[in-house]
């Protein structure tokens, strides 16, 4: 088989159109490529569209949206280059009011996990390895323990990553033997 070369966008129907639209125009620092009542298209960079909504219209009287107990998508994920990115776009959130729902250290990312409108999952992301050490962290001890990862404060990662200190015992799990010494140390 053939890959595919890249991901091109992802599409949400929605019973909260207008809400949904600033929400993703706000995080992702998006454009409006097109909207009409009942679609929009958004992206945040070259593509012509990244993220898709379909209006469904008003939200049905006595719906208990978001559910989070049927089958469907857990998230979509993206990644950034460099912790610096990553935490900048955390910063800028917050200080929107979005924050998220469970950041977590996986072993081979970092990550903030957030919730749309509609309760849509969000992983936003750095990589700590390579694709190939990745796959070999998976697959050993550690990552078996504990597949979900831990839980992490994101302020104290902050205050000590901006005052220049190390932050590795932060950002890695305890017994991950590919890293050690300082790897993220922020530098001016």
């Amino acid at each position: 088989m053939t890959a595919p070369s890249k991901f091109a966008h992802i599409v949400y129907r929605t019973h909260r159109f207008d809400e949904m639209i600033d929400w993703y125009t706000r995080v992702f620092e998006a454009e409006i490529r097109y909207r009409d009542e009942h679609y929009a298209f958004i992206s945040y960079d070259d593509e012509h569209h990244r993220v898709a909504f379909i209006n469904l219209g008003p939200l049905p009287t006595g719906s208990t949206m978001p559910r989070t107990d049927v089958p469907g998508v857990h998230h979509v994920a993206y990644t950034w280059k460099t912790l610096d990115e990553l935490l900048d776009t955390y910063k800028r959130l917050a200080e929107m009011g979005i924050k998220p729902v469970s950041p977590v250290r996986h072993g081979m990312t970092l990550s903030f996990y957030y919730a749309d409108p509609d309760g849509n999952g969000l992983e936003f992301q750095i990589d700590l390895m390579d694709a190939n050490a990745a796959t070999e962290f998976m697959h050993g001890p550690v990552f078996a323990r504990n597949p979900g990862g831990e839980s992490f404060d994101p302020e104290a990662l902050i205050a000590r990553y901006e005052s220049g200190q190390p932050v590795d015992d932060l950002i890695f799990i305890e017994g991950q033997p590919e890293f050690t010494g300082s790897v993220f140390v922020k530098s001016d």
